[in-house]
């Protein structure tokens, strides 16, 4: 039979204030090691698992970090935003180190008309703190102090001073773009889907990532004297004319995805990928295993993302203003087996 946490301190001879301390609250580190592992020992010997009720009382803190972002299960079933996986885990991972557990909101829990028609998990103050991943990022903010939580907004459009993570996309574009050039390029397309370039021409990109990584290309190369060649859609045929018309060497894509539809208009060419084509990619995930082929571009790690997040998290948690200095990361270039110098052609 399980007991509780008086008969712990009782049979560890300590206070059930110590005993509180190293088993519940996190400061373990107040006490010798000695103490610890006796009153670790005692707990594991007789079974004692911790109330999380009393814990929250005594605390005023649940350990829940609520995570939003936009729909993972539309009607239609199809999964939108998978890729916030490895920074989830990677969040998650850090934040049991201290006690702390992750629950998942959706944007369009969010989508009110007031503060009193909120999810009953905001209302009644579930979550000690909110991760907030793209979506309604101008909206939601309007929200934040209604809800008195503080929050950490990451890859959602917001770059202030404070509470922000964020990828540079704009030097990821000028990475990409100047490592090809130093390769010899001069013909670089960049590929865009065409309703998300009709999205972009009409001021409304589907990502911010969208028109930093573009307009940071062109003005790339615009600084060595090159023009910019926008290749648009994904349709094999379409992409190969355009390829062809503009006698590309080295073509952008935005994610791997698109990978596959250039290597398909690259063979109808007869070009091989990278002696002829070169195809750098904007993002790919670096903790993710490649097994064909190993993309070049620029990585990002979403997982040390995720566990930065947790870092800033309990900074945040713990100071008075309930805000934190933001952070940007870029990611590390590499040229896999898609990048190589241009061809003499």
């Amino acid at each position: 039979m399980a007991i509780g946490l008086k008969e712990v301190a009782q049979i560890a001879g300590v206070s059930v204030q110590t005993a509180s301390d190293i088993l519940n609250c996190g400061r373990q580190h107040r006490y010798d090691p000695s103490t610890q592992t006796r009153v670790k020992e005692v707990a594991q010997e007789q079974r004692y698992r911790p109330q999380r009720l009393g814990r929250v009382l005594r605390a005023q803190s649940t350990g829940m970090i609520g995570f939003v972002t936009a729909n993972f299960s539309p009607e239609d079933g199809q999964l939108e935003f998978y890729n916030v996986y490895p920074f989830l885990v990677g969040m998650s991972h850090h934040l049991s180190t201290r006690d702390y557990h992750v629950g998942l909101l959706e944007i369009a829990e969010f989508q009110q008309k007031d503060d009193q028609d909120l999810p009953r998990c905001l209302q009644e103050r579930f979550y000690d703190s909110l991760v907030i991943h793209s979506g309604l990022a101008e909206k939601f903010a309007g929200l934040m102090p209604l809800l008195g939580i503080p929050a950490i907004w990451w890859d959602a459009g917001l770059f202030l001073p404070k509470n922000c993570l964020d990828r540079d996309e704009a030097e990821v574009g000028r990475t990409i773009t100047n490592h090809l050039i130093e390769m010899g390029h001069r013909r670089i397309g960049f590929m865009v889907g065409q309703r998300s370039w009709e999205q972009y021409k009409e001021g409304n990109p589907p990502h911010y990532s969208y028109s930093q990584r573009y307009e940071s290309y062109c003005a790339v190369l615009h600084e060595h004297g090159l023009e910019e060649m926008p290749v648009r859609g994904y349709g094999v045929p379409q992409l190969t004319a355009q390829m062809k018309k503009h006698q590309l060497t080295a073509i952008v894509t935005m994610s791997t995805a698109s990978v596959p539809y250039v290597r398909l208009a690259a063979h109808r060419l007869g070009w091989r990928i990278p002696q002829d084509l070169s195809v750098a990619v904007c993002d790919f995930e670096e903790r993710v295993r490649q097994t064909e082929m190993c993309v070049g571009g620029v990585s990002y790690d979403r997982y040390a993302a995720g566990r930065q997040a947790a870092e800033m998290l309990f900074e945040l948690l713990t100071r008075r203003d309930r805000t934190v200095a933001s952070a940007k990361f870029v990611g590390e270039f590499c040229v896999g087996d898609t990048i190589g110098h241009a061809p003499a052609r």
